[in-house]
């Protein structure tokens, strides 16, 4: 860990620290004094002589906002809040109309039950200036942070130095922070699975209809599936965040493991069908991506997004040089063979067109136009059809009935129907799939693609 990096703040010497002790003593006395109620003081317990940086600010604001969300969910009514914004340190002051001991065993339980609580410093007085302790609740003392010593033993005789300490913090910051966005990510992505198969009526697909072409799965299969999968979608996330300072092609081989391992846990959970492979390689890649940018500080926009899956993708289609149909031995390689077609790999290795070039623009009018997710989603599958080469459907058919089956879809488009009324036509076309056992699983996994981007 680069401490320079991350303490970007200003030194500050003893005697303005002792000052701002005494301010916060005087401010404590002055609200305590107004209104006669318990008051909660926070700040942070950050080491050395820079105590504001960005890292530690955004520690004290994910602090006081978990203060005031526990106040609410206990119902304690804070009558008036105050903050102090100076490089001795962030500090916020809450009074409270409620018993001083019911705030502080609260605090105590939501010190416990986070991680950045060990940073916390979260006294509570009594309308007469006392302080209430965690000892009176039997609660054992705050242990060090590098050892399991007590942490007021250890700060007597200095056990440990400095900056030892204040690496330690800031790993437990920045290790909170990372795990956070990983989990809004997974969560994201196991929603756009969701918001996928829900979709209706999708031609030949599985949706709240029916299962379309398909004997071996339905709408709660998917479910089961994508809920399985949510961990790995954190993991592939952080695996970018934790190794954003390798280069991309190097990130993207240490996240087929974790493909691999969801996989398997993906098939447990349906029984050893095949629900989301595709999209565990797509939005793995999507997850690791987002947490390369987060980790390198680089703001998301579709351009770096792009960029960022073409460099982890560099090389993925190697793996056809020299592939003949004399030498093809999957169906993927028997279609680069004949048709030059290169699937999902040249979909990631150009980053994802059909996604950002296609779908996503047609997905967004279509929700300006009042549509709601359903119905644009649905809509827009079939402008994925008609606009990408979906080898689920040639696996299932031909090249070309699949060529038939684009300019039908074309033709519909191409029509003039009103939005309204392009559900019944779908829903025929969904039956006319089903006789002819066509799937276009390759395009519902655009969808979902299409789903989560827009998320974002």
């Amino acid at each position: 860990m680069n401490l320079q990096k991350i303490m970007t703040g200003q030194y500050v010497e003893l005697p303005k620290m002792l000052d701002a002790r005494e301010r916060r003593q005087f401010v404590q006395q002055k609200l305590l004094s107004e209104h006669q109620l318990p008051l909660i003081s926070f700040t942070l317990n950050i080491v050395g002589p820079i105590k504001v940086f960005p890292l530690a600010i955004r520690t004290f604001e994910e602090g006081l906002s978990m203060i005031r969300t526990q106040c609410m969910a206990w119902k304690l009514p804070i009558i008036e809040e105050k903050r102090i914004e100076d490089i001795t340190g962030y500090e916020a002051f809450l009074v409270i109309d409620s018993d001083a001991r019911t705030v502080k065993e609260i605090l105590c339980r939501l010190e416990e039950r986070t991680p950045l609580g060990r940073l916390f410093d979260l006294d509570v007085l009594s309308p007469d200036g006392s302080k209430i302790s965690r000892t009176d609740f039997h609660m054992p003392p705050r242990k060090c942070l590098l050892c399991n010593q007590d942490a007021f033993v250890c700060s007597r005789s200095r056990t440990h130095s400095v900056d030892e300490i204040l690496t330690r913090e800031c790993e437990i910051m920045e290790d909170y922070f990372h795990h956070q966005y990983a989990h809004q990510i997974s969560s994201l992505a196991m929603a756009s699975l969701l918001y996928e198969v829900a979709a209706t009526p999708k031609p030949g697909l599985v949706d709240r209809d029916n299962s379309g072409s398909h004997k071996d799965m339905d709408f709660y299969t998917f479910q089961s599936s994508a809920v399985s999968l949510n961990q790995f979608f954190e993991e592939f996330t952080l695996c970018g965040i934790k190794n954003h300072e390798r280069s991309c092609e190097d990130i993207f081989a240490l996240i087929r493991p974790i493909g691999i391992q969801a996989e398997a846990v993906m098939k447990q959970a349906t029984n050893g069908v095949n629900t989301h492979k595709g999209m565990i390689f797509s939005l793995g890649i999507f997850c690791c991506a987002l947490g390369y940018l987060y980790g390198n500080e680089i703001p998301y926009t579709e351009a770096s997004f792009r960029d960022t899956c073409r460099q982890m993708t560099a090389h993925i289609l190697d793996d056809f040089q020299g592939i003949t149909l004399e030498t093809a031995k999957t169906h993927g390689e028997r279609l680069y063979a004949r048709y030059g077609i290169t699937g999902i790999r040249g979909e990631a290795a150009d980053g994802y067109p059909t996604v950002f070039e296609t779908a996503l623009p047609v997905f967004r009018q279509y929700r300006n136009e009042g549509l709601s997710a359903n119905d644009a989603g649905v809509l827009t599958l079939l402008h994925i059809i008609a606009g990408s080469v979906d080898t689920n459907i040639i696996a299932r058919s031909d090249y070309e009935t699949f060529r038939k089956v684009q300019a039908q879809i074309q033709s519909m488009l191409n029509s003039g129907i009103d939005t309204r009324d392009f559900i019944a036509e779908i829903r025929t076309l969904d039956q006319e799939f089903i006789k002819m056992n066509i799937s276009p699983g390759g395009s519902a996994d655009m969808l979902a693609l299409t789903y989560f981007v827009a998320s974002l």
